[in-house]
């Protein structure tokens, strides 16, 4: 026996309730099914949504559903029978956004296309406006989460207040992803419970989540980088929210002019081919067109300048000031102080208090993030009688958007390079680790003229480059620790033309306990550590290889404060060994804390050289946005800075 399938008209007549279908016996429940959309629900669902209507009965609503029922409102039907969405009288394909008082669709928190509509606030609150929550959009209770040996969270409690920014802050490591994760629905707690806009996340279902009124802008974005900026949103909104096939561009267009986050990206231009800053911009603007209840932002300013971070900032306030909630991770603390009202801290998986961010300091906060004070970060260099001596001249060289530039750098000494963004810095590294050949000047190794026109030859006169780029510059991510470690020794580490395992794991050993690497095993691939955890194992290379020069491009970047420490005082070991250091930071306070001088670029020169007595952040600073100017040491007419000293290597 088939199942009858009702006709409109038969449905209609039957009512959604009650319905008595010609057929009986066991294939009645399933065409009842088909017939009734409230049934297609799951029985937990059902159960949440009956109790929100029966709560919602004597509250003004915008029109009545279907069978009866105040505070339900029947969907739009269109000529063909397909249930949208109502579209806003531009024609743009946009779901109406409700106005003050109106109800808000459930296909906006708890799923698409379902009928009934909802308030937020009654969903928070309860139906006589009382508010037992608090206000609570997100709350984590009693989360634990562990991973074979690694226990990354124990027994962690977080709640974040509609209209409110709470950041939370720690090393990498602390389980900062793994709470965000857990929120999300990656990742099924160990012990715990999830409760989004004040009903449960009931399974690790990131569907689930989205459906609940959550949405995630990721560190390493989500993005379909072939795919065009217009199918990137298309594809981000619920699919009874999506506008015509044919309409996707404009549509694109007027979203993101709405955000305030100096987008100005062409609909039609693939997202791989997006700048670092504006695809991590971008990744935020497609969390927000879902209309979130609760926003996780992971790292989001880590490729931004302080003109996008500040248009960042300008976005959240109004975010804030809607009602939404706003779940911030960053390791910048000053931006976490500036936009934050509330801030969580992290050590070792493990809740250390939640605080007013009006009533601490950075250096507070770095104290609870690493249990150890500010001002221990910098290490000072070790006291040595040994004369330095120029391992590396630089004499007008010039390249790709840069030149001509001439600086030495001398054995034990760490010299950084300051500038903005855009100035070739990272163009200058690369000519000097013969990743692009030279158009012009001279580069000096211990006498030896250099061609640099590959980068074997860069190796093999000691010349080491650490990426800015890890995952895709600097190490293999499937592959683990160990290998990842040697991979640039192997021949320090062989006998006769085979590999010593029992060496190589003793040396590799040696380094993740020096370095205070996080890892369960040296077999573990690196795709699953912290950013800093990664990190150090690129730095950790250079102990094994014992380079003359180490080009350091951004070593801290996306590096929480407790890896970082570790860094620099990995950095300054391998100076104290008489390793010559040249650094590329973004941040002015982690140059004049590690360097020993530090060159100003402007324009793809050199304009200042900044001795160590005259160091500091306000003096970099200064010297980035005045081009030159104060500095005591000696300068060509062109304002171009020269090498300290005469060089004999060089004539």
């Amino acid at each position: 026996m088939g199942v009858r399938v009702l006709r409109r008209d038969e449905h209609r007549a039957a009512g959604v309730r009650g319905a008595r279908y010609p057929r009986e016996g066991p294939h009645r429940r399933v065409a009842h099914r088909r017939a009734d959309p409230v049934l297609r629900l799951g029985r937990a669902e059902r159960a949440d949504l009956q109790h929100l209507l029966l709560g919602r009965r004597q509250l003004p609503v915008a029109g009545r559903g279907h069978g009866g029922d105040a505070g339900v409102e029947g969907p739009q039907r269109r000529p063909g029978g397909d249930r949208r969405a109502p579209r806003d009288a531009a024609g743009d394909g946009r779901r109406l956004q409700p106005g003050p008082g109106e109800p808000v669709r459930v296909g906006h928190l708890a799923g698409a296309g379902r009928d009934p509509a909802v308030d937020v606030r009654q969903l928070m609150t309860g139906p006589e406006g009382a508010s037992p929550s608090g206000g609570v959009v997100l709350e984590l209770q009693g989360v634990s989460r562990q991973f074979g040996a690694v226990r990354a969270l124990t027994d962690v409690s977080f709640d974040c207040r509609a209209g409110e920014v709470h950041a939370i802050v720690g090393e990498n490591g602390s389980g900062k992803s793994t709470l965000l994760g857990i929120a999300s629905g990656f990742v099924s707690p160990d012990l715990g419970t999830v409760r989004i806009g004040g009903r449960p996340l009931r399974r690790d279902s990131p569907a689930q989540a989205r459906r609940l009124g959550l949405a995630m802008a990721y560190q390493d974005t989500s993005l379909v980088l072939a795919e065009p900026v217009k199918n990137n949103l298309f594809l981000a909104v619920p699919p009874e929210q999506r506008p015509g096939y044919w309409r996707r561009k404009r549509w694109a267009r007027k979203v993101l002019a709405e955000f305030d986050l100096e987008l100005d990206i062409f609909p039609d231009a693939p997202a791989g081919h997006l700048a670092l800053a504006d695809r991590q911009l971008f990744e935020v603007a497609k969390a927000l067109v879902t209309d979130p209840l609760v926003l996780l932002l992971d790292e989001p300013t880590t490729a931004l300048g302080p003109h996008q971070v500040e248009a960042l900032h300008r976005t959240l306030a109004t975010c804030r000031d809607r009602g939404v909630g706003v779940v911030y991770v960053s390791h910048r603390l000053p931006e976490v102080l500036e936009i934050a009202d509330r801030i969580t801290v992290l050590r070792d998986g493990r809740s250390q208090g939640t605080f007013e961010a009006r009533t601490v300091t950075e250096p507070d906060l770095v104290d609870l993030i690493v249990g150890r004070p500010f001002e221990a970060a910098f290490p000072p260099p070790a006291p040595t009688t040994a004369e330095r001596r120029e391992v590396l001249v630089v004499d007008g060289l010039q390249g790709q958007s840069f030149g001509p530039v001439s600086f030495t750098l001398e054995s034990g000494e760490i010299v950084g390079v300051a500038g903005a963004e855009g100035n070739g810095q990272p163009q200058l590294f690369d000519c000097l680790a013969g990743r692009q050949p030279p158009r012009a000047g001279r580069v000096v190794r211990d006498g030896r003229e250099l061609m640099l026109i590959s980068t074997h030859e860069a190796v093999r006169a000691g010349i080491m480059l650490l990426p800015g780029d890890r995952k895709l510059e600097a190490l293999m991510p499937v592959l683990g620790v160990r290998v990842n470690t040697t991979i640039q020794s192997l021949r320090r580490l062989t006998a006769f033309g085979f590999l010593r395992r029992r060496k190589e794991r003793r040396a590799v050993e040696e380094l993740i306990t020096r370095l205070e690497i996080r890892t369960p095993s040296q077999e573990q691939p690196v795709q699953f550590l912290s950013g800093g955890n990664q990190q150090k194992i690129a730095v950790a290379r250079s102990f094994l290889e014992e380079p003359s020069v180490i080009l350091a491009y951004e070593p801290t970047q996306g590096v929480d404060v407790g890896s970082r420490f570790d860094i620099y005082s990995a950095l300054r070991a391998r100076s104290d060994a008489g390793t010559a250091l040249l650094v590329k930071s973004s941040d002015p306070l982690e140059l004049a804390g590690l360097c020993d001088r530090v060159l100003v670029m402007s324009r793809g020169q050199i304009i200042e050289e900044i001795p160590g007595d005259e160091l500091d952040e306000r003096r970099i600073v200064e010297a980035i946005v005045r081009g030159p100017g104060l500095s005591r040491a000696g300068r060509s007419p062109l304002g171009v800075a020269m090498p300290k000293a005469p060089s004999k290597a060089a004539t």
